[in-house]
C-alpha cells in the first residue's frame, strides 16, 4: 500500500481529507518490472496511474520511419506518471520502459472512478485543482509566446551581474585596447624622459607592473562570471531548440501517418461518400424549401 504522505505531494490529491486519503491509498497495487520491460506503449489505452518506488523508467516516443525511439525524459524513484489516464482514459502519448529492475505501485482507472462515484466532493476538488493547473499552464504558454528568453534572463540580472557583463564587453573591445595602449605609452614616456621632473616610476617600471597585475587579477574573474552566464544562455537555447525540434519531428511523423492513411483509402470510395453526403444535403434543402412554400 502506498503511503498517504506521498499522495499528499501529488497536486491532484493535495486537497483530500485524511479519511479519503486513507481509502485512496488502499487502491494501489504493487508490481515489479524487469530491465527492458515495457510498462505501456504509445497508442495503448490509458488504464492506470503509476508511482515509482524504486528503479528508473525511460519515457520515449517511437519514430516510425527511422525505426527507433526518441527519449523524452527519465523518471526515478518518487516520480509518478500516467495521472491523466485516470480521468480521460485516452491512448498513451509515449512509451514507458524500465531501464533497470523497478518496483512500482499502480492504480487502475476503474477503481479510481468508483472511488470518485462514492465521493462527489472529492471529484469537485480534483476538478478545481486540474482547472487551476490548466489555467497556470495557459498563462505560462502565453508568457513564453509573448516574451523573448534572452529578455527574461536580462530582467533577472542584478546590478553586479549587469556591471560584470558591461566590463567584459568593454574589456574585449578595440576601444579598451586603444585607451590602454595610449595610457601605457604616456606612462612610459613620462618615466623615461628626465627633462622637467624626476620619474616617479623609473625603469624597470615596478609600479606599472604591479598595476597591470592587479588589473589582470580583477579582470579575469569578472570575464569568467560573464562567460558563465553566456554558457547558461547557450544551454537554455539548446534545450529550447531540442524541444522545438522534437515537437516538429513528432508533428511530421503524425503527418506521415495521416498521409499514409489517406493513400490507403480508395479514391472511388471517398468520391462515393462525398456524393452521398451531397445527396443528403440536397434532399434536406428540398424538404426545407417545401416546408417554407407550404407555410407561405
Amino acid at each position: 500500500m502506498i503511503s498517504k504522505e506521498f499522495l499528499s505531494k501529488i497536486p491532484v490529491f493535495q486537497k483530500l481529507d485524511p479519511n479519503d486519503m486513507e481509502v485512496l491509498s488502499e487502491l494501489w497495487n504493487a508490481r515489479s518490472l524487469e530491465t527492458g520491460e515495457v510498462l505501456y506503449r504509445k497508442g495503448e489505452m490509458g488504464t492506470s496511474m503509476v508511482f515509482i518506488e524504486s528503479g528508473t523508467i525511460r519515457i520515449s516516443v517511437p519514430i516510425l520511419r527511422a525505426h527507433k525511439e526518441m527519449e523524452i525524459s527519465v523518471l526515478h524513484a518518487g516520480n509518478f506518471l500516467g495521472e491523466l489516464a485516470l480521468i480521460d482514459g485516452l491512448p498513451r502519448t509515449a512509451t514507458a520502459t524500465a531501464v533497470e529492475p523497478c518496483r512500482i505501485y499502480e492504480m487502475k482507472r476503474e477503481d479510481f472512478l468508483s472511488f470518485l462515484m462514492d465521493r462527489p466532493t472529492v471529484a469537485v476538488l480534483m476538478m478545481s485543482e486540474i482547472g487551476r493547473r490548466l489555467r497556470s499552464t495557459n498563462e505560462l504558454v502565453q508568457s513564453l509566446a509573448s516574451k523573448n528568453v534572452n529578455e527574461e534572463l536580462e530582467e533577472k540580472l542584478n546590478l553586479g551581474e549587469r556591471l560584470s557583463d558591461r566590463i567584459a564587453v568593454f574589456g574585449g573591445s578595440w576601444t579598451f585596447i586603444i585607451i590602454f595602449s595610449v595610457l601605457v605609452a604616456i606612462w612610459l614616456v613620462l618615466n623615461a624622459a628626465q627633462i622637467w621632473f624626476q620619474p616617479f616610476d623609473p625603469f624597470p617600471y615596478i609600479f606599472l607592473n604591479l598595476m597591470l597585475s592587479c588589473l589582470a587579477a580583477i579582470q579575469a574573474p569578472i570575464i569568467m562570471m560573464s562567460q558563465n552566464r553566456a554558457q547558461k544562455k547557450d544551454r537554455l537555447r539548446a534545450e529550447l531548440d531540442y524541444q522545438v525540434n522534437l515537437k516538429s519531428e513528432l508533428m511530421l511523423q503524425n503527418l506521415h501517418i495521416k498521409f499514409d492513411e489517406f493513400k490507403s483509402h480508395d479514391p472511388r470510395d471517398m468520391h462515393k461518400a462525398v456524393s452521398e453526403d451531397l445527396k443528403r444535403l440536397q434532399d434536406q434543402l428540398e424538404l426545407l424549401s417545401r416546408q417554407v412554400s407550404e407555410r407561405s
